[in-house]
């Protein structure tokens, strides 16, 4: 060894040992976590042990970065995830996404970003430096810049996940002007996916963030009021009641609802639709009310005089898509189920046939029972209370015993408030707003106002088609965009693919292009009945879409390979090659 190499050696150690102490005094700990060996590949990830805790490794372009290691939304490893070469790290189960460098979130739905580590290579020995309560909380609260409160600002109307994930990117984004959001609903942004997946009522186990974090943050909530106009020569809204707000630039987030369809007995007592709190109060209150009503069938039960099971209302669910086969499940708890549907199977437009007949089966093993092919003629009311349904018949004739009745036909979306703005272009079918890439409503001349989520008919940037999903995490990515844009003049188009999951089980997980509706050929790898395959949805040769079910983090995959275009043809999933082996590089 040279003298200028020893020189070197002990101007490390020293260096080490100052650090060692001065994090030692901070009430750090520097702990060996891992070997560089560990990490051989560039892009790769390892979850690693800091004092009984865990921490997530990551290297990227040759450097190592340590961040927490669980998912901020509902908890995934993030190690089963993906990471890309430019440092994404994309959760396995619905789609998040993190910066390694730095832990801030990159993608919805994420609430918080993770919390990062000094990281120190010495020799092929890494060391990670960190306050073991900071690794053990996961995450940190995003850091979001003081606000004025000036008058005049940002005007989100919505209350959804296109309208939390706006306000929050804003403050992250460093906007400091005034931000109200409108919101019809009577309660602070909640996370509507689990409504259908769980039937939860309550609002406080509902809320994404709770009321305090919108007033540290100076953002105002007007609850309760729909917005009646748009003027966007005057830059105003108007509220019911004639009351106008100002703004300077307006996000239209105002979601769909749910809807009833045009048949008869459709207005009766103990008929729902599933869209809010309200809703699932309805239908929690009309399952247990018909069961105390009916003392003598439960005495029954509870004696086991003449039934087999603890007596339960029969709920009867109109729909056998998303909406109602979730709800369906969560309802399977608490009542006997029917799941009534025009499809041969459940999911067969979205799905195909063999995926929708799998997830029919293992439903059927919960004791769902299921009319398909069926077409609906009528909600009788209920013989001994005119005003309340109780049965349900089809065309074919047949009736089916219902005490409560669900309408899980479609959502529309909200969209009249604006039909009475200059220029607008609303599509006459499905209601929605068309937008360009920056989500800038098109047609109406002016570079202030956006429509996102459920409303939004936007450019995929993939195939150039015009495009329309509603879902929590499409939303909340539009939301997340139109904030950058709005805060940092960030003109970069919106490319994120569409990613949403659903409660069949086991989670299904899908993500998709503009062209996955017209999916003609469908390849399935794995076992459908097995709840563990990945499905391939093609047109052409061109794979538009892929699901899976116990198969992780393959849509994680997809979805990056879909946003670099590197997705493998169906030519090439069919002859054997996964789009795992695919390097997630420009």
């Amino acid at each position: 060894m040279s003298y200028l190499q020893l020189l070197r050696n002990i101007s490390i150690h020293r260096t080490a040992r100052t650090f060692t102490t001065s994090a030692a005094i901070m009430g750090l700990d520097r702990i060996k976590v891992a070997s560089t060996g560990d990490l051989p590949k560039d892009y790769s990830m390892k979850e690693v042990e800091f004092k009984d805790q865990k921490v997530l490794l990551s290297k990227v372009n040759g450097k190592f970065y340590a961040t927490g290691a669980k998912c901020t939304h509902y908890g995934a490893p993030l190690s089963k995830g993906v990471i890309t070469s430019q440092g994404r790290i994309v959760c396995p189960w619905h789609g998040a996404c993190f910066n390694a460098k730095t832990g801030d979130i990159e993608d919805a739905p994420a609430p918080n970003n993770l919390q990062s580590f000094k990281v120190e290579v010495e020799g092929s020995d890494i060391y990670v430096t960190a306050d073991a309560e900071a690794i053990k909380q996961n995450e940190r609260p995003t850091k979001m810049k003081s606000a004025s409160g000036s008058e005049k600002g940002v005007v989100v109307v919505g209350g959804g996940s296109g309208a939390l994930y706006a306000v929050e990117g804003l403050r992250e984004s460093g906007y400091t002007g005034s931000v109200k959001v409108i919101s019809r609903e009577t309660y602070i942004p909640i996370d509507r996916t689990k409504l259908s997946k769980a039937l939860i009522d309550d609002a406080a186990k509902l809320a994404v963030r709770p009321k305090e974090w919108y007033t540290d943050n100076k953002i105002d909530l007007v609850l309760g009021k729909s917005v009646t106009a748009v003027d966007i020569e005057k830059q105003t809204v108007t509220i019911e009641k004639g009351e106008t707000v100002s703004y300077s630039h307006l996000i239209l987030a105002t979601g769909s609802e749910a809807t009833r369809i045009p048949v008869e007995g459709a207005d009766l007592g103990n008929v729902f639709v599933i869209r809010t709190i309200d809703d699932t109060k309805g239908i929690n209150k009309a399952l247990a009310e018909r069961t105390t009503q009916q003392p003598e069938l439960v005495k029954q039960a509870e004696e086991k005089v003449g039934l087999d099971a603890p007596f339960k209302p029969n709920l009867v669910i109109i729909g056998s898509s998303f909406i109602g086969m979730e709800a369906a499940l969560a309802g399977s708890k608490k009542a006997n189920v029917t799941v009534i549907g025009m499809e041969k199977v459940p999911f067969e437009s979205i799905l195909g046939p063999e995926v929708g007949a799998a997830l029919k089966k293992n439903h059927e093993k919960q004791g769902i029972k299921f009319h398909l092919s069926a077409e609906l003629a009528k909600i009788a009311p209920s013989e001994k209370d005119s005003k309340v349904a109780g049965k349900v018949v089809l065309k074919s004739g047949e009736e089916i015993d219902a005490d409560v009745v669900l309408l899980g036909t479609g959502a529309k979306p909200i969209t009249d408030y604006a039909t009475n703005i200059p220029g607008i272009i609303i599509d006459e079918k499905g209601k929605t707003i068309e937008v360009d890439e920056q989500l800038r409503v098109k047609g109406i001349g002016k570079d202030n106002v956006f429509a996102i989520g459920d409303i939004a008919r936007y450019p995929d940037v993939k195939t150039g088609e015009l495009f329309n999903t509603g879902h929590w995490n499409v939303a909340g990515n539009h939301g997340r965009s139109v904030a950058a844009t709005i805060a940092a003049s960030d003109e970069t188009p919106f490319n994120k693919s569409a990613i949403f999951w659903s409660a069949q089980g086991a989670q299904l997980r899908y993500v998709g292009n503009s062209r996955s509706p017209q999916f003609k050929d469908v390849y399935i790898d794995g076992n459908p009945e097995d709840l563990k395959f990945v499905a391939y949805y093609g047109k052409g040769d061109e794979i538009v879409a892929v699901a899976s079910m116990g198969r992780d983090p393959v849509v994680a995959h997809c979805s990056e390979l879909f946003t670099l275009k590197k997705m493998p043809t169906m030519s090439d999933v069919k002859g054997g090659k996964s789009p795992l082996d695919i390097p997630l590089e420009p």
